[in-house]
């Protein structure tokens, strides 16, 4: 009878060692972002880490291909679109495909166009632990892209000197 009892002890301190917690409260989702740092450069994020990112490709300028591992997408194909920065006419698209993702950038779309940077909920689900993933799509392209002012002026400013100054200096020969 003792030999029950202690065997009956031994199996319930052991389930309860093994037995997750259970808490009730918020899941957090997970994030997929994706952030263009320049035509030629685009650096993607699950959960803050590239581990789970595969074959990210360049195909040709601003346009880019990836696999992302664990991850199901909803059945067929979606798209989602981002303002340009520099352009409000043009988007950022991205394309989510059953077994990749594409993005082209500084592209026309007729998607309806979300703000840089803003996040959406539920593009797909982590295949690890079935909570769903949300995706943001960061344009830090214009940065790299556009010209800095002061400096072209400044050059600008220097060749029209330059050249007043060979023509009176030629003028006086």
């Amino acid at each position: 009878m003792k030999t029950k009892i202690i065997l009956s002890l031994a199996i319930a301190i052991t389930a309860a060692l093994v037995t997750r917690p259970v808490f009730a409260g918020v899941i957090e989702p997970h994030q997929l972002v994706i952030t263009e740092n320049s035509s030629k450069s685009l650096t993607v994020k699950y959960d803050g880490s590239t581990a789970n990112i595969l074959n990210l490709t360049l195909v040709s300028p601003d346009v880019w291909s990836f696999f992302v591992t664990g991850f199901y997408f909803p059945p067929g194909s979606s798209s989602l679109a981002w303002v340009e920065p520099e352009n409000s006419g043009l988007g950022n698209r991205v394309d989510i495909l059953p077994t990749q993702v594409v993005v082209n950038s500084d592209v026309s779309t007729t998607l309806p166009l979300l703000a840089n940077g803003a996040t959406v909920p539920n593009v797909g689900t982590d295949g690890f632990d079935l909570v769903p993933v949300s995706m943001t799509f960061i344009d830090n392209a214009g940065a790299a892209e556009t010209f800095e002012t002061g400096s072209t002026l400044g050059l600008l400013f220097l060749s029209l000197v330059a050249l007043l100054g060979a023509t009176r200096l030629q003028a006086t020969i």
